[in-house]
């Protein structure tokens, strides 16, 4: 993996900040009231940090990211967290069928991983001029080794993690979901390259 320094891992940080930023406006509209973030926990490695969450029912959302800057968005919640944003989102009438509730519960977290990934992938597209973008998110239900099994199946010699972690706040839910993304070293040549115009500019004043 190429090493960041100290300047480059701030942009990058910068820019997921920016992003999660988008996600909790479009997350206030979607949830019906205003959604603020806390301070973000940022880390870029060689090794992924499986996230700390337990039990047999973790919620594993995953995003492909197509185009020029491939990769893949890992987004995970607690069993908890997920029942919980379920019920701050469903409408009463919702809440009050078991069967409708039931068909939409899954249609719930995929939107709102649609709504936060789509948000930092479009600030990395904006900001580091690459084409790319999210696929289709997909769920799936795992235990604490499946999910450090899957995501080690999926690193390797050619792929780093950016592994970060911030916390959701309303006046009815705090939510912390984990992530864990995994690109290539053209990720951080983009950002190396970023860094390079700005302070390129910054010396011509």
């Amino acid at each position: 993996m190429e090493n960041l320094d100290q300047n480059e891992l701030l942009t990058a940080k910068k820019i997921v900040k920016k992003g999660l930023l988008k996600a909790a406006e479009s997350l206030s509209f979607f949830m019906k009231e205003k959604v603020d973030i806390n301070e973000l926990d940022f880390h870029i490695s060689d090794h992924i940090a499986c996230p700390d969450k337990t039990g047999d029912n973790i919620h594993l959302l995953t995003t492909e990211v197509m185009g020029e800057l491939p990769g893949v968005c890992y987004l995970v919640f607690s069993e908890e967290e997920a029942d919980r944003l379920r019920e701050v989102v469903l409408s009463a009438e919702l809440r009050d069928s078991p069967e409708l509730a039931n068909e939409m519960k899954d249609a719930i977290l995929l939107e709102v991983d649609n709504i936060i990934s789509a948000s930092v992938i479009t600030e990395f597209s904006n900001i580091l001029n690459h084409r790319i973008y999210g696929n289709v998110p997909t769920l799936k239900l795992v235990n604490p080794s499946d999910l450090d099994r899957m995501l080690k199946e999926r690193s390797g010699a050619d792929f780093f993690a950016i592994n970060f972690r911030t916390q959701f706040l309303s006046s009815n839910i705090n939510f912390s979901p984990e992530f864990v993304w995994l690109f290539d070293n053209n990720f951080l040549n983009s950002v190396k390259q970023l860094v390079r115009r700005e302070e390129s500019l910054m010396q011509m004043f």
